[in-house]
């Protein structure tokens, strides 16, 4: 076989394989095709931001910033369609959407310390920080938190809980304020404390609060922030909070 000819036969699949490459990058309307889009259908100060092909075959996943917030949603190959709503896995009903937005809104470094900030108390001084947002009406709130600050007491995360009221439980914020206020800890949180304390500090900390973590793409409680910025909505079993820090069987007896 010539040189020649040993070339062809070597480079004739990498050339397919360009061709393919390019096939599937093309398989997405452009930016700008969407960006006219989205302002026409939903409103200016919509950004698009990126555009890729999603994980179910035939979607192309859009990642759009409006008012400092990741969100995302899908379109076809010709951008005729702009899809909102959440995609779930059907083998293990995995959330494909809100883990998405969830990684694109990560906590950085700073907003970790930021988070510092807006802690209202915290439970336990070893192991890893958890930031935990909970709101004193949600009774889903109440089941997480009983997790995690047994997980607290027996040294295997530090909890840090931020006050998160929601705006359609009447006197949930407050009573976040009076908590505030008047400096009590968790088991007042449980018991529904509240006292006509409603100073200044107390209202701006659950201000803050509200609006920075609406910003990083939380709407609901509760929720768990983890030191490496991910985080999760909804009620974490222990099981799962023990595989999310890497707890192994051995070093969770070990410390219960």
């Amino acid at each position: 076989m010539s040189i020649l000819s040993y070339l062809t036969l070597f480079l004739t699949p990498l050339f397919f394989l360009v061709q393919a490459q390019d096939c599937l990058a093309a398989a997405c309307p452009s930016k700008e095709t969407i960006q006219q889009k989205v302002v026409k259908t939903f409103k200016p100060g919509i950004s698009v931001v990126k555009i890729q092909p999603s994980a179910v075959p035939g979607l192309c996943e859009v990642q759009l910033m409006f008012r400092g917030q990741n969100s995302i949603l899908y379109t076809d190959p010709k951008g005729k369609f702009l899809i909102t709503g959440q995609v779930f896995k059907a083998s293990d009903g995995t959330n494909i959407t809100k883990e998405a937005i969830a990684d694109l809104n990560r906590f950085t470094d700073s907003d970790l310390k930021r988070l510092e900030d807006l802690t209202v108390f915290t439970i336990g001084s070893k192991g890893e920080i958890v930031y935990f947002v909970t709101d004193p009406q949600c009774p889903y709130c109440h089941k997480a938190e009983k997790i995690v600050t047994q997980m607290a007491e027996a040294e295997q995360i530090q909890l840090k809980v931020l006050l998160f009221p929601l705006s359609f439980h009447k006197g949930a914020k407050e009573q976040c304020i009076s908590i505030i206020c008047d400096n009590k800890g968790l088991e007042d949180l449980h018991s529904g404390y509240k006292s006509e304390n409603q100073c200044e500090e107390g209202k701006n900390k659950i201000e803050d609060t509200l609006r920075f973590l609406q910003k990083k793409g939380i709407t609901g409680v509760p929720t768990h922030i983890f030191s490496d910025g991910k985080y999760h909505s909804g009620v974490l079993k222990k099981q799962a909070m023990k595989k999310r820090l890497g707890l192994s069987e051995d070093e969770t007896a070990q410390k219960e």
